[in-house]
């Protein structure tokens, strides 16, 4: 039995453009996917007419600390699990900040529990470790004070205390002998992301050559690029090898710097993030993320001295910001922000596409490319009730 059939829509498969499409589900999994000539439409479906809609693959960020006053690291994940299709973000993975090592292993067990029985909504694809492996000499927000290399001992025991759920870690490699335990990471099916980071051009092609294929929120706490010292960005800029994250809120990246990573790598090198904090679009006003104090002023979430601690757009954000801003198709803006991140987690064939057979995680757009419903896994997880709460 075919369980639903989104009608007269228009589709982005996202390396396609149909107009008047049909997309059926069943069973949790898309059926199938074309103009509404070439896909008939069971009679035991139930129908959505999605007219004046645009239907993408269900974004996938891979870089949010939380929103709304929830933390993904500990038990506020729940909510962040719940909240998140609001924003149209159809998976994700929960990511930590640097804090004590105590708080780091108290949210790790916290996480694990939340994950051991998920609510319905988002789905949690795993754990990304942000710090505390980081370098002194760019640490953004953090604390250096809580910083030191990664070994392997130390991962296999924060892996141990998340119950196997880390997929992602960002960490400087250049720090300690951190560059070594590259392999080890990938043998577990581990991403190592470079982020925080000093090191030189020629370190990081070292690390390329280990394994490392993943950079967080370029251009943001990583050694710059200058023609004499092409450094981590540089570094970033030049391996095909290296998936680039990018916070398109509009304050992390110029974007200009945008224009330029995206000529560099091409739309299938770019990793759309949010980089949410736990406060994002949340009201102006003060809050406390661990021992930080955040000032939120409608448009960033800074520490008192200006320092952006995190971000306070959510992932829809940039995503309209890649296409009214950058110029580039509601395809390509599609393939950064579902395509890459499910190729980043080895999900391809299953996530990032609409498409015969892959979940049916969906993403469904007003015409000013705004949340107006979304799917996980064919069930609706949120929908606008009213056209002014659409995003």
């Amino acid at each position: 039995m075919t369980n639903l059939a989104l009608t007269h829509a228009t589709l982005y498969t996202p390396e396609d453009e149909i107009q008047d499409g049909v997309l059926l589900v069943e069973g949790g999994k898309i059926l199938a996917c074309g103009p509404r000539a070439q896909v008939p439409v069971p009679a035991d479906a139930e129908r959505l007419d999605l007219r004046e809609k645009r239907v993408f693959p269900g974004l996938i960020d891979v870089h949010i600390h939380g929103l709304l006053g929830h933390s993904a690291m500990g038990e506020g994940l729940a909510q962040v699990i719940q909240t998140l299709p609001r924003f149209g973000v159809t998976g994700f993975l929960a990511t930590t900040v640097t804090l004590s090592m105590e708080e780091i292993t108290r949210g790790l067990s916290l996480m694990r529990e939340v994950l051991a029985a998920p609510p319905f909504g988002s789905t949690c694809l795993g754990i990304h470790l942000e710090g505390p492996h980081l370098s002194p000499k760019r640490p953004g927000m953090a604390n250096p004070a809580w910083f030191h290399p990664l070994s392997a001992e130390a991962f296999d025991r924060l892996q141990e205390l998340a119950g196997g759920h880390i997929r992602m870690i960002t960490f400087a490699p250049e720090e300690g002998q951190a560059l070594h335990v590259i392999p080890h990471l990938r043998s577990r099916a581990v991403v190592p992301v470079i982020g925080h980071s000093d090191a030189t051009y020629e370190q990081v092609a070292q690390a390329v050559r280990l394994g490392l294929n993943h950079a967080t929120h370029t251009y943001n706490a990583m050694r710059p690029m200058h023609h004499r010292d092409p450094g981590v960005v540089g570094a970033v800029l030049a391996f095909p090898e290296i998936t680039a994250e990018l916070i398109a809120d509009g304050h992390h990246v110029h974007p200009g710097a945008m224009r330029v990573l995206l000529n560099a790598k091409g739309v299938e090198g770019v990793c759309l993030i949010s980089d949410a904090a736990p406060f994002a679009a949340l009201p102006a006003g003060v809050a406390h993320w661990g021992e930080y104090e955040i000032v939120l002023d409608g448009e960033t979430c800074r520490l008192p001295d200006g320092t952006l601690a995190g971000a306070y757009w959510m992932m829809d954000r940039g995503f309209r910001i890649l296409i009214e801003e950058l110029g580039l198709t509601p395809g390509q803006a599609a393939i950064c922000a579902s395509r890459v991140p499910a190729r980043t987690l080895g999900l391809e064939g299953r996530k990032g596409r609409l498409a015969p057979g892959y979940d049916a995680d969906i993403s469904v757009m007003d015409a000013a490319f705004r949340p107006w419903m979304t799917l996980v896994g064919g069930r609706i997880a949120w929908k606008a009730e009213r056209a002014d709460e659409a995003g």
